[in-house]
């Protein structure tokens, strides 16, 4: 899907992972502040970094569509300038697939280490034997809660960064150089 009712649809595809997978890493520091919202919206946070990495996928699909016809329209030498913002975009798009994976452990870990725990103490209760874990490991959740916060941040630091580079590339492409000269 690189065309949109007849226009490129990367500029579409790309505020879906520009606002959802902050949106969820905010989450993750909201659940992490208070951790009676870990139950709560555990599965919220983790349907909007689904969506947030979906997006990310279809963004950088789109967007190498896009790159091709830029190519072959302005020849590789003007499109040159779109190199910074193509790689970033892969950039952005692994971190978002990683950031995927480490939130659902994060969710996914103590929801079944605390259904094992109620199932041992229901088990008990009984009077068969069953497990007498409580909790999880206090080294478990800070492993996931480092673990989620580093690809947190390293999801949203490669978002805006693909998100400025495209955004520069397209400023340079239609103003002077000296607007574009620097950083």
């Amino acid at each position: 899907m690189n065309t949109f009712f007849g226009i490129p649809s990367h500029p579409l595809f790309v505020h879906i992972p520009a606002v959802l997978l902050p949106l969820a890493a905010v989450g993750v520091v909201m659940m992490l502040i208070r951790p009676a919202w870990h139950v709560r919206y555990r599965w919220a946070v983790l349907g909007v970094g689904v969506a947030g990495t979906i997006g990310a996928i279809f963004a950088a699909d789109a967007g190498e569509a896009l790159e091709e016809r830029i190519v072959s329209k302005e020849g590789a030498a003007a499109a040159s300038g779109w190199e910074d913002h193509a790689q970033a975009g892969d950039t952005a798009q692994v971190f978002a697939i990683i950031f995927l994976v480490v939130l659902a452990a994060y969710i996914v870990v103590p929801y079944f280490m605390e259904r094992r725990a109620a199932k041992g103490r229901v088990s008990a209760a009984d009077g068969s034997a069953g497990s007498a874990t409580t909790s999880i490991p206090r080294w478990v959740s800070l492993l996931l809660a480092l673990l989620v916060v580093g690809a947190s941040v390293g999801t949203v630091t490669t978002v805006i960064l693909a998100g400025h580079s495209g955004a520069k590339a397209v400023w340079c492409e239609t103003n002077t150089p000296p607007d574009c000269a620097g950083g």
